[in-house]
């Protein structure tokens, strides 16, 4: 498609994907990095890949001047601004949760353009779960995400909205940074690694478990969860435990 042509490598990845597994293709295990998506470069830069400090450039403005509203130009109490927040962060946890369970986990479509959008939008991420440059969204999906949510929150709660969509980009930040964090991060303390061991679970062991990225919350409350324990390699490296089928 010209400007937007995709590579081979992309399209050998795309063919020969039957949606979502417990684990990556054998020959993605070991690999750190993913594939490259469009030769363009100027466009595999800036439309399918994102450096993770991206979300907080456009996030944290938003989450301050929402705050702002509320606090400084509508005059509510802090305490109400602190609930609505934290509402906003609820709703964005119970968001993330559905999509990622009953949206992005479909079964592939016959058709072959909605195939190769469900691959793009998830797919691509569990064949190649350790590339660093997309476990953010990138700007051409940033942009429509929070446009939708603003509309959202706005339409739903008219006369609430400042605070609760504070918390809902918020949320969202949280859940962006987390998912780069339990992929790269190097978690010190128990909370970090509950979440890293959590989230490898869901790549590694059973894709239709874990669903949560930022919370294990609704993952609790609708029988998602699966608590089984890590057992150890011969060489002393903790592996996820096999679901058996």
């Amino acid at each position: 498609m010209g400007l937007f042509r995709t590579t081979a490598a992309y399209d050998e990845a795309l063919a020969s994907w039957q949606g979502i597994a417990d684990r990556p293709a054998p020959e993605n295990l070991a690999r750190k990095e993913g594939i490259r998506v469009l030769e363009n470069g100027f466009l595999e830069r800036w439309l399918t890949s994102a450096h993770w400090t991206l979300p907080g450039l456009w996030a944290l403005p938003l989450v301050a001047f929402c705050l702002y509203r509320a606090l400084v130009l509508e005059e509510r109490t802090a305490a109400a601004v602190a609930g609505l927040f934290l509402a906003g962060m609820l709703g964005w946890t119970f968001a993330e949760y559905w999509l990622h369970r009953w949206l992005f986990h479909l079964p592939p479509a016959r058709s072959r353009t909605l195939r190769a959008i469900q691959f793009g939008l998830h797919g691509y991420h569990h064949e190649f779960p350790e590339d660093p440059r997309r476990l953010v969204a990138p700007p051409i999906l940033a942009v429509p995400i929070a446009s939708l949510l603003a509309a959202l929150v706005i339409l739903a709660f008219p006369g609430h909205w400042p605070p609760l969509l504070a918390g809902t980009f918020f949320g969202y930040l949280c859940y962006d940074w987390v998912h780069y964090y339990t992929h790269h991060g190097r978690p010190r303390t128990a909370a970090g690694r509950f979440l890293r061991r959590f989230h490898k679970a869901h790549h590694y062991r059973c894709a239709s478990s874990q669903y949560g990225l930022s919370s294990p919350l609704w993952d609790f409350v609708f029988g998602s969860y699966d608590g089984r324990p890590e057992r150890r390699s011969s060489g002393g490296t903790a592996e996820p435990v096999t679901r058996q089928r």
